[in-house]
């Protein structure tokens, strides 16, 4: 018969698998010696983001992932263990988790992280919470797109201008001419 504490870590990696599997994004945590407050803090922070912090040991955070075929996730599961588990959007979590980590350096690290089934190291995390919001982004798109056709339109009405005042001014000469 198998014991009870084995089939709860089971368990828990059958499920944290499944989850994972549902969402391809996932940050990557050191819990050095964060106070059981202080995670509570992060956990609250993130639940308002729909995020969702998990602590978990390195050899199970391992057997949960192996399913997912993640290359390179071996050198981020040293340690102790979290898991951000973002809900829709990837960078406001990025961005609470990095600013949280400013306060509480000594206790907590980011690794790395696997948004898009790519391999971020924790440079290019803080990298990527440090980028605007979405909508800020897009209307810098939408700008840069719509800058060169504004200076057309510009263009072509100070022509079209131009033309008029010159028919204008040849009629002028004309009505003035006996």
């Amino acid at each position: 018969m198998a014991k009870v504490g084995r089939l709860v870590k089971e368990a828990m990696v059958a499920e944290l698998s499944e989850q994972l599997s549902k969402r391809k994004d996932l940050l990557v945590t050191s819990l050095g010696r964060l106070s059981a407050a202080e995670a509570d803090a992060l956990r609250r922070k993130l639940y308002a983001s729909q995020a969702r912090l998990v602590v978990i040991k390195r050899t199970l955070a391992r057997r949960a992932v192996e399913p997912l075929n993640l290359s390179g996730c071996a050198e981020l599961f040293e340690g102790s263990v979290g898991f951000v588990l973002p809900g829709e959007e990837s960078l406001p979590v990025a961005k609470l988790l990095v600013e949280f980590v400013k306060t509480h350096e000594a206790q907590l690290a980011v690794r790395g992280a696997f948004i898009e089934g790519q391999l971020l190291d924790s440079a290019r995390v803080e990298y990527l919470a440090s980028l605007p919001p979405k909508p800020v982004l897009l209307a810098q798109v939408v700008g840069l797109v719509e800058s060169p056709i504004a200076n057309l339109i510009a263009t072509v009405e100070q022509l079209i201008g131009e033309v008029c005042w010159l028919v204008e001014q040849a009629a002028t000469t004309r009505t003035e001419a006996p």
